[in-house]
């Protein structure tokens, strides 16, 4: 049976309520149309971060969506993480992580002649950061890694 393209809850954990279950994510006034069954569980994903004012972090995570996105929600508190984002909720919205939510971009796949998943993912993580202009503006992404293409 096929699954059903886009984001969804897993249905099992306590972020299910920051995930945006979209299928078709709006970034930087990009329409992307989720390729993939994505939800707290699926790993090898390039996701966005958004607050409810508008600001946005791509990230990208190996391990499952649910223990990246909670990272990010203990960082608030802790001030141990990714110090755009601290700072922004905690100076924008007092530390209050519901103004946070996360959708999954896409899962990158393994490459068909067995070449390197987690490069893959790198680039697409940067080639979304390059697109989306999230190193500047409304983006909280501190750089641009060009050199996972070289």
């Amino acid at each position: 049976m096929d699954r059903p393209l886009g984001n969804f809850n897993c249905g099992n954990c306590p972020l299910c309520s920051y995930n945006s279950c979209k299928k078709t994510v709006v970034v930087a006034g990009i329409h992307h149309r989720v390729r993939s069954f994505i939800n707290c569980r699926s790993t090898y994903v390039v996701y966005i971060l958004s607050c409810t004012c508008g600001r946005f972090y791509i990230g990208k995570t190996i391990r499952c969506l649910y223990e990246r996105v909670r990272e990010h929600i203990n960082s608030i508190a802790s001030g141990k993480g990714c110090p755009r984002v601290i700072e922004h909720v905690n100076m924008a919205h007092g530390g209050d992580v519901s103004s946070l939510s996360f959708s999954g971009l896409e899962m990158v796949q393994p490459p068909p002649q067995g070449g390197d998943r987690h490069l893959l993912l790198l680039q697409h993580e940067a080639g979304w950061i390059l697109r989306t202009r999230a190193a500047e503006g409304l983006g909280l992404n501190d750089r641009t890694d060009l050199g996972v293409f070289i």
